[in-house]
């Protein structure tokens, strides 16, 4: 009687781990009510480690196959002959099962298929894609995490697989940085960075500190392929840091609004045998020391920008290697420094994109573009830059060896008074009537250079494209 009064003992549930299942069965099972079936005679039977399996069909389940056992004893210690011989008949009939239902195919996928199979479907997994980030030529795809986490949930080594997919391209921003600092730079014994391949930070302002972008440079070294530059907060140890990533392809400052040193960039990026694209800063840069950088020897993609001088542009040995080149708000650049640097490169030249502004260039600086780069297959320029002449048979003449091969043009214009009249549709219908642009597919029109699309004149450009299978496209 005195122990009624005692706190009954309460036992925590119990789980049992069974690898390949999880955790199957807890306390609370013995009183959930079995369903016993019969295997259907057209059910194929599946053998694995961890039991038999088959699929309902009607009732849209995988159902495992479990032997049912009676070691209930009668009172005088005796198993019941009446059960132990309905229990072989039934056996000898058809199996008697358990009936697990298993709510997705996931499941019955980790149950029945290696995981050396697993972590090859997870790896083609069509997770969608958020948005698109890069330039024309290289583009980087953020992951929808919400997908991945509810894989990452199934089990532990699902997890494991799942993880190099979540940090491949993590998507950043000024809320979630500080949480994934301090997730890549606290957490030593798991090593996250190294599942890290692109980084872009051009989302963040005032979040980050050059402390934190240098940590981040060195945790994430080894695999990091792409590096977009955030607006502030890369200063001298961020290009410190900058110097182990050898392994770098793409790396994008143009967002960088401090003064970083000629010399130093090249110094960090000296051994960085794999990169294929560079973008200079914004800002103003040192060009003390030019004469003894050595560039990349794989360098395909340069977009120059900030205070580059003209001394710099006439003396540097320009490598062979690049196929794309951009201008963007050079403001010391002039017409001899463009004009001397496409002289030793601009017959490998495929991509030549002129952006405004270019305060130094005059009215028609650039009309002389297709003399010294005959094998463009895309160029922009700028209207302000260029006239009409840029497109006469003496700036644009016929090859003889091998027909022109620019695909496609923009026309861009920065919407100042006079300009509509610079360039008019005719110098482009003769230009392609007299088989001087004979590869043209795309004439890409700023809305801002005037043109009347109704015009007759803008009719006769349309229909000379479409002759050669081209269209002219209204560029907003």
């Amino acid at each position: 009687m005195v122990n009624k009064a005692r706190p009954k003992k309460i036992k925590a549930p119990y789980r049992k781990y069974v690898a390949g299942e999880g955790f199957s069965s807890t306390r609370n099972d013995n009183k959930a009510k079995e369903a016993t079936v019969t295997v259907p005679d057209d059910a194929e039977l599946i053998e694995t480690p961890q039991g038999s399996y088959y699929y309902d069909e009607a009732n849209d389940t995988v159902v495992k196959l479990t032997r049912l056992r009676n070691n209930k004893k009668d009172r005088k210690g005796h198993r019941r002959s009446s059960s132990s011989s309905s229990h072989a008949k039934e056996e000898k009939d058809g199996q008697m099962i358990e009936s697990k239902k298993i709510s997705t195919d996931l499941l019955y996928l980790r149950m029945v298929l290696p995981w050396e199979v697993q972590h090859r479907i997870i790896h083609y997994l069509d997770i969608p894609e958020e948005e698109e980030v890069g330039n024309k030529d290289t583009i980087g795809k953020k992951i929808t995490t919400g997908i991945t986490m509810n894989y990452m949930l199934v089990c532990r080594n699902w997890y494991a697989m799942c993880l190099p997919k979540l940090y491949f391209s993590p998507a950043l921003t000024s809320k979630n940085f500080n949480a994934f600092v301090d997730t890549i730079i606290l957490n030593k014994k798991k090593n996250l960075g190294h599942y890290v391949f692109e980084l872009n930070l051009s989302t963040i302002l005032q979040s980050g500190r050059n402390s934190f972008v240098s940590k981040l440079l060195r945790r994430c070294c080894s695999n990091l392929a792409k590096f977009i530059a955030p607006q502030t907060s890369f200063g001298y140890a961020p290009l410190i840091s900058l110097k182990s990533c050898h392994d770098l392809k793409f790396l994008d400052l143009g967002l960088v609004s401090e003064t970083v040193k000629l010399k130093e960039l090249f110094s960090a990026i000296k051994n960085f045998t794999k990169l294929t694209h560079l973008s200079f800063p914004r800002s103003s840069i040192d060009c003390q020391g030019f004469q003894d950088i050595e560039w990349p020897q794989n360098l395909r993609y340069l977009k120059l920008s900030g205070g580059i001088t003209n001394e710099f542009v006439i003396e540097t040995k320009w490598p062979k290697t690049i196929t794309t080149l951009e201008f963007s708000y050079c403001p010391q650049i002039t017409e001899l420094s463009i004009f001397s640097l496409l002289s030793q490169i601009g017959d490998n030249l495929k991509h030549l994109f002129f952006y405004y502004p270019m305060p130094s260039l005059t009215e028609n600086s650039l009309d002389h573009v297709f003399t010294y780069c005959a094998n463009l297959i895309s160029l922009q320029i700028m209207v302000d830059y260029c006239s009409k002449w840029c497109f006469s048979e003496f700036m644009l003449s016929k090859l003889m060896e091998y027909d022109r091969p620019l695909k496609t043009l923009y026309l861009e214009c920065s919407g100042s008074l006079g300009l509509a009249s610079k360039i008019h549709p005719d110098d482009l219908t003769i230009a392609i009537l007299e088989l001087r642009l004979p590869c043209l597919k795309a004439i890409c029109v700023s809305p801002k250079l005037g043109w009347n699309m109704k015009s007759d004149e803008v009719a006769d450009l349309v229909v000379s494209l479409e002759d050669q299978d081209g269209s002219l496209y209204l560029n907003y």
